[in-house]
């Protein structure tokens, strides 16, 4: 999510130049309320995000009139660590156009962008962008790498200088900071940038379109509106008796979010940006904004969307630890096939506490399956309603077949929209199972072992919110039809996968991930996160041993897989390269189906060195190259 929080205290009404909603109102000891953060907070859980981008938000403690207590950049870490998750964040400052940065009233903190992400920031970066001559509001890009992820984050406040210079001028002061900002994108191999840019003109953002997805260019679902509105202006004029009368209202889309990897959905939320009708208040006037009562807490909607890539629930199921849900009846576990769950055909099922696919939108769910010989018919997985599951991935016994469905109503009556395999499902067999359901078309489509074998039209979509299960689905209101066999590897995303994509992820070899180096500085973190060697920016190791780590998996979680490292040198490229890709020394330890794995190099004191690394297992092409990594040894 990227989100303009409007969070900069000033501004005593509506009528007033800096005023923003919901930031104004004091508690009894005189310190800000914790409406504005609460309701960041509520937004991220209910919405399950990995990563938020703020902009006009107060981070740190500094304050103009002595003000106490934490930031709202604290408050707001501290309410989405309460919720039994690990947060982390970073902020860079970013001046007001007089050059202060202190936010007033009563608010701890400087004016600043803000990253947060569900997860340990290990490193970041943070980039003045370029101003005219003589002005002083200068922006930001801040940039932020999060240890285990692939992708990056960045987010950014631009100036648009078109009320405050000629218009040649501010075209090429507003085109400087959008390169800039290209500039520092531009280092990530993987990417997601958010922001408010300050222009409804989509062209001014190239090159920005040139090498990244923009994600409201289009609809992802029947019904859903592409650039929806991000921004509320009001202008409220004060008449003599110091009342309020509406001036001009404008809405407009200034604020984005694009990534490298595409988007599977996307939305704005604009009824979280103030709205309210002033006027129509009697006791908002011009001196007791504190009567002034706003529908939302910033004059900026949130922009929120799916970076395609990772799953939204990632399951092993390779043993007790390889799940976050809670196990009920008959659940046992073997090392079979890498290690899997075996589930009685009775009472056995794993639950998460809660929807995991919305079946409005476009999801894809997929399952390594083995089903007894005995079985009846039995369920995979399904995402519950309140009288039947709105999606089910399921062995129908009648026919001994494999079927994915998707009901035309949260009722009774058996009424399913259904891709059905063509060809007889084998029980005894490990079998991978996907299923897509593209929102926008209505299509659902059913694949075995990465082949699609049947399709269905599901135009009707309803929104199913029970728990997501493993092991049975929900008809009529009862648990129904659970599996008799084995399970793992259970996965969902948040949008479509095409054809290549699921038989890509049914049999070829990824790069890997959670690349790092150990042990190493926390300060600049390992220095993962461009593909080409500049000076500064990289970790330190105190020794000339180090251990490269890399996470890798593969498709089949029996099959073994290790990893081909590759390092050199780049202060004295004259140097032997320490280790080469399929040369001695490169090749890791083997692990059963995924896992952590390493090698340590022999290196010199005082040198700079590159690496990357990529996923083999001995028969399958190997996988492309992870991103880049750089350090420094320290000097003897």
């Amino acid at each position: 999510m990227t989100w303009n929080v409007c969070g900069e205290a000033g501004g005593a009404g509506p009528w007033a130049t800096g005023y923003c909603p919901e930031r104004n109102t004091r508690l009894p000891d005189g310190t800000n309320t914790l409406k504005k953060a609460a309701q960041i907070s509520e937004v991220v859980t209910g919405e399950n995000l990995d990563a938020v981008l703020l902009q006009e938000v107060c981070a740190g403690t500094r304050n103009s009139d002595g003000a106490r207590g934490p930031s709202q950049l604290d408050q707001i870490l501290g309410m989405l660590n309460r919720t039994g998750t690990s947060w982390s964040a970073v902020s860079a400052i970013t001046p007001r156009p007089n050059g202060d940065s202190d936010c007033r009233g009563s608010l701890s903190g400087d004016v600043s962008v803000a990253i947060l992400a569900k997860g340990g920031i290990d490193w970041k970066r943070e980039t003045q962008l370029p101003a005219p001559a003589g002005v002083q509001q200068r922006g930001k890009v801040l940039c932020a790498g999060v240890a285990g992820w692939e992708t990056h984050l960045c987010t950014t406040h631009l100036t648009n200088y078109d009320t405050s210079l000629p218009s040649g001028e501010a075209a090429a002061a507003y085109q400087a900071q959008i390169g800039a900002v290209s500039d520092q994108v531009d280092d990530f191999r993987q990417v997601v940038l958010g922001g408010d840019f300050n222009t409804r003109v989509r062209d001014s953002l190239q090159p920005l379109y040139r090498t990244l997805a923009e994600c409201d260019q289009q609809g992802y679902y029947v019904g859903d509106t592409p650039n929806e509105i991000t921004k509320v202006t009001n202008e409220w004029l004060p008449t003599a008796d110091g009342t309020l009368t509406q001036g001009t209202v404008q809405t407009s889309k200034i604020d984005y979010l694009f990534a490298t990897a595409g988007f599977g959905s996307c939305d704005s939320l604009p009824e979280l940006a103030d709205s309210a009708d002033y006027s129509a208040q009697p006791d908002c006037t011009t001196s007791n904004g504190a009567a002034c009562v706003p529908n939302a807490p910033s004059d900026h909607a949130p922009l929120l969307g799916t970076v395609k890539g990772g799953p939204r629930l990632n399951w092993s199921l390779r043993n007790e630890q390889g799940h976050s849900g809670s196990v009920q009846g008959g659940v046992g576990w073997s090392t079979e096939h890498g290690g899997a769950a075996v589930l009685d055909g009775m009472t056995g099922e794993i639950d998460a506490d809660g929807p995991v696919v919305d079946t409005t939108r476009s999801f894809t769910v997929s399952a390594w399956a083995k089903l007894d010989p005995d079985a009846g018919t039995s369920v995979v997985m399904a995402q519950d309603g309140s009288r039947i599951s709105g999606m089910m991935l399921w062995f129908n016994q009648t026919d001994r077949t494999w079927r994915f469905g998707m009901p035309k109503a949260d009722s009774n009556t058996w009424d399913m929209d259904q891709a059905i395999s063509r060809t007889p499902a084998v029980p005894g067999r490990w079998t991978r199972l996907t299923g897509t359901f593209d929102a926008l078309s209505g299509a659902l489509t059913l694949y075995v072992d990465g082949v699609p074998v049947g399709s269905a039209d599901h135009p009707v979509t309803w929104r199913a919110t029970g728990d997501f299960t493993v092991g049975r689905d929900k008809v009529s209101g009862r648990a129904n039809a659970f599996w008799k066999g084995s399970l793992q590897s259970v996965t969902t995303f948040d949008y479509a996968m095409t054809a290549a994509q699921v038989a890509s992820a049914a049999g070829a070899l990824t790069a890997p991930t959670r690349t790092g180096t150990a042990p190493g500085t926390e300060t600049n973190g390992p220095g993962c996160h461009n593909g080409s060697y500049t000076a500064g920016d990289f970790g330190t190791v105190p020794t000339t041993t180090p251990e490269l780590t890399a996470y890798v998996a593969h498709p089949d979680p029996s099959r073994d897989v290790w990893a081909e490292f590759s390092v050199w040198d780049n202060t004295d490229p004259q140097q032997p390269q320490p280790i080469y890709l399929g040369g001695p020394g490169s090749a890791s330890g083997k692990v059963l189906g995924e896992g952590t794995v390493s090698v340590r190099p022999t290196l010199l004191a005082g040198h700079k060195y590159g690496w990357y690394v990529r996923t083999v297992d001995g028969t399958s092409a190997p996988s492309p190259t992870a991103a880049v990594c750089h350090f420094t040894v320290a000097s003897s």
